[in-house]
């Protein structure tokens, strides 16, 4: 029985399961929520006038944009302490992962899993936003482009019970393992940018790091 998230496939010729398609399809459904949950806004509490007289509320003191290169340095050195560092080299092992099983040739038969790659692509998101414009754009675009790729390559899979992918199928599975480069660039420009910029870098470089031989 084919393990949840991973389905057998080769560049032209396919055997999937339904496990790959409903756990890429899971992020769009949690998105949606997400996103409807956003624009949901709470009823006001009723609020009464003050006293005449009285002195007004103190306003609330939002925390400081960082600005000077010392602030910027010290809060994206908090973002890489505090998780941040996880979230990159989870990133980047489980893109390494993803990539293991790319088809090299046509009916080349490999092993698809995203799911430790949109586990991590999960993760990412949630350490919010690097404290760095130039850093950040570099770590967002890698996972944009990391993100989208899962779903493209993930839907080039057939979907009707057919073992061979048509010619607009396999463009597609192209085009996202081509996104999926673009990803791979955007990663490790962030990576080095944090390591450039404000000397921040793993005790072991991920990129360098032996894969187990199931890729894990």
């Amino acid at each position: 029985m084919t393990r949840p998230g991973r389905a057998r496939v080769a560049l032209l010729l396919t055997v999937v399961t339904a496990a790959l398609l409903t756990a890429c399809t899971g992020t769009d459904t949690d998105q949606a929520r997400a996103d409807a949950t956003a624009t949901t806004q709470p009823t006001p509490a009723p609020t009464s006038s003050p006293t005449p007289g009285s002195p007004p509320p103190p306003s609330p003191t939002a925390s400081p944009t960082p600005s000077t290169a010392a602030e910027i340095a010290e809060a994206v050195a908090k973002w890489y302490t505090y998780g941040g560092e996880t979230a990159v080299v989870t990133l980047v092992k489980e893109a390494r992962n993803a990539e293991s099983a790319r088809p090299r040739e046509a009916f080349d038969l490999v092993i698809l899993d995203f799911g430790g790659l949109t586990d991590a692509l999960s993760t990412a998101r949630l350490m919010g936003s690097i404290p760095d414009p130039k850093t950040q754009t570099a770590w967002a675009a890698a996972i944009e482009h990391l993100d989208g790729a899962v779903r493209q390559v993930s839907n080039s899979v057939p979907k009707d019970g057919r073992t061979i992918q048509s010619p607009q199928e396999t463009g597609q599975m192209l085009r996202g393992w081509s996104t999926f480069d673009e990803g791979i660039k955007s990663l490790k420009a962030a990576q080095a940018l944090l390591n450039r910029r404000f000397g921040l870098k793993p005790s072991v470089d991920p990129w360098e790091a032996e894969q187990s031989p199931s890729g894990g």
